[in-house]
């Protein structure tokens, strides 16, 4: 089922299933209607709890899988490599298009379960400190876990999430055909240096949507 059709099936269960959360979404995401054209729009009360609060926080997702599975956390590195700014990126990142940038693919799982997060970065490593791109390379959790190691000043704008599939790099099939996507930036020195879409595996339980690792 693609996400468009996910969304159909919850629909009418959402509806009943208790508080929506409405106005939540458009307090803490700076630019949610960006999103609509390209994903399924998802109601907060929808969102099963651990999800909800994966979609909000503000911290390393890494650390809040491992809290909740009471699991490691295995970061793999599908791709990083230079690239260029394509032009969705370029505007978030308030700067143009084709300008170099670092392409980062990541798989993210606990040692138990196959892959429940999918993130793509690009990385204007120009705004960073010089060491952040090596740093990158043996950090067990990311560019969280970077950011952390390097005490880097800065803070995440949430910018919009939706409801899609798993990214087309994804590998072997993943193990849900439904995704909810966020896209955020994280701005040091009063500016975007980095720009991150993370596709979380749902499953449709109870009503509401589910990250595949939680348990019924």
């Amino acid at each position: 089922m693609d996400g468009n059709g996910a969304a159909a099936g919850l629909r009418q269960a959402s509806a009943t299933s208790g508080p929506s959360g409405e106005g939540l979404a458009e307090r803490h995401f700076t630019d949610l209607h960006a999103g609509v054209a390209e994903f399924a729009r998802v109601e907060v009360g929808a969102l099963g709890e651990f999800l909800r609060g994966l979609l909000f926080t503000d911290g390393t997702v890494t650390r809040a899988l491992e809290v909740q599975t009471l699991d490691r956390v295995e970061v793999e590195v599908v791709e990083q490599r230079a690239a260029r700014l394509p032009v969705h990126a370029a505007g978030y990142l308030h700067s143009t298009e084709g300008a170099p940038c670092v392409l980062r693919r990541v798989r993210i799982a606990t040692r138990h379960s196959a892959p429940a997060v999918w993130a793509e970065s690009h990385i204007l490593a120009d705004r960073l400190p010089a060491g952040f791109h090596g740093s990158l390379e043996g950090a067990a959790h990311g560019i969280g876990g970077s950011i952390q190691q390097l005490g880097l000043e800065s803070r995440r704008e949430l910018l919009w999430f939706g409801l899609g599939a798993p990214p087309d790099w994804a590998g072997e099939a993943p193990v849900s055909t439904a995704a909810i996507v966020r896209l955020y930036r994280i701005i040091t020195n009063q500016l975007p240096a980095l720009l991150i879409s993370e596709s979380f595996a749902v499953e449709a339980r109870d009503g509401r949507y589910h990250l595949l690792t939680e348990s019924p």
